[in-house]
């Protein structure tokens, strides 16, 4: 008991440690269902010759993911009776009595779903392209047979463990390769006896709808770092501070800005969010992550809306490195928008500025992409 215990509080800390400072989008109830569908061969583990003894089986699942971690799932296997030349093909747990049925065994079960790599790896905002699995339930077990001759062809409560290895394909990751080993107990006085349950591996496909987040799959919402909310909170109460010892300074700055002449022409209108480069980094960090995800939102919002992303890059290094960073910088945040948010790609262009030092009056600023909102 005392090492049961041990192992739940284990799992526990480490659901703990990887819920922590994270929020998803995209968990509402009709969110992240699947259907799925696989094929096989079954075997009962009682008797001799278990390998000329496999049989065809079939299994559909619906699930639900509560979690990236957790979720259920629904599951109907059914064997079939496919043996007919082999005596032990008579029925499926009782040699004695031959099978009159195109069925051997029917399994309705209901599982709880438990994904390790996501556990113990934490979850990165989409699947890996192998996930293991793991799975355990309960149900209820039906053997087919001629009920006239023995009252063993009846129903049995039944309890199922197994492994789910998943390949997810392609970048929305929305279909899976599953291939799952399990073992099937029925009840019985033994408890959890082999003599008296079937070994399974099955193999097939599964599709997961699209969730309210525009993607299959859960999306990753980072909060900021209090310290930086901190950091900007502070530069706000000393602009606040000079502009309430230079108000007339500050006006003439600003008449000066407003009495420049226009170099440049921008069709649409500007959005709010800016994305933070670090000096010579195209990589968007997770402290900026916020500023796309508020773009993704109002793009899901507005579905006609459509969005020019400019690079920018400040005035340290060569003008052709420059350049070029601006146009790196564009095209992560347009990739984010449409591989984690799942933005229609023909509704996002981009743009490399090059150097700037207009937007902001400080050069470590510059370094940003912006976007621009050209339609809806």
């Amino acid at each position: 008991m005392k090492k049961i215990t041990l192992v739940i509080a284990m799992v526990a800390s480490v659901c703990s440690a990887n819920a922590q400072n994270v929020g998803y989008v995209g968990n509402k109830f009709t969110d992240n269902w699947s259907i799925g569908i696989q094929g096989g061969v079954y075997e009962p583990t009682y008797g001799q010759n278990i390998i000329k003894d496999l049989r065809p089986a079939v299994n559909l699942e619906l699930a639900k993911q509560i979690s990236p971690v957790f979720g259920v799932s629904v599951n109907y296997m059914v064997g079939i009776n496919a043996n007919n030349a082999n005596k032990r093909s008579y029925t499926f747990n009782n040699p004695y009595f031959p099978a009159k049925t195109v069925f051997d065994f029917g399994n309705l079960s209901v599982n709880g779903l438990i994904n390790l790599n996501n556990l113990f790896a934490g979850y990165k905002g989409q699947p890996r392209l192998f996930e293991v699995v793991a799975r355990a339930g309960i149900g209820w077990g039906y053997v087919f047979g001629d009920r006239k001759k023995t009252d063993l062809y009846r129903n049995t409560v039944t309890s199922t463990f197994g492994l789910d290895l998943n390949f997810n394909l392609g970048a929305a990751r929305a279909w899976q390769i599953n291939v799952k080993p399990q073992i099937t107990y029925y009840a019985g006085s033994e408890g959890l006896h082999v003599k008296k349950s079937h070994v399974q591996l099955l193999a097939g496909l599964t599709y997961k709808f699209k969730t309210s987040n525009g993607t299959h799959n859960f999306a990753v919402v980072e909060p900021r770092d209090p310290a930086e909310i901190d950091a900007l909170n502070a530069q706000i109460a000393n602009l606040r501070s000079e502009l309430a010892k230079k108000p007339k300074e500050v006006i003439k700055e600003v008449i000066k800005e407003v009495e420049k002449p226009v170099t440049k022409t921008v069709e649409g209108t500007k959005l709010a969010p800016v994305v933070i480069f670090r000096q010579g980094k195209s990589i968007i960090d997770a402290s900026q992550k916020p500023s796309v995800a508020m773009i993704a939102n109002y793009m899901k919002a507005h579905p006609t809306s459509k969005v020019r992303i400019q690079g920018y890059a400040s005035p340290e290094g060569k003008a052709d490195f420059n350049q070029k960073l601006s146009e790196r910088r564009a095209q992560a945040v347009a990739d984010m928008l449409t591989k984690t948010y799942g933005i229609s790609a023909d509704r996002i262009t981009c743009k490399g500025m090059g150097v700037t030092t207009e937007i902001f009056q400080e050069n470590d600023w510059n370094r940003v992409a912006t976007f621009i909102e050209e339609g809806k």
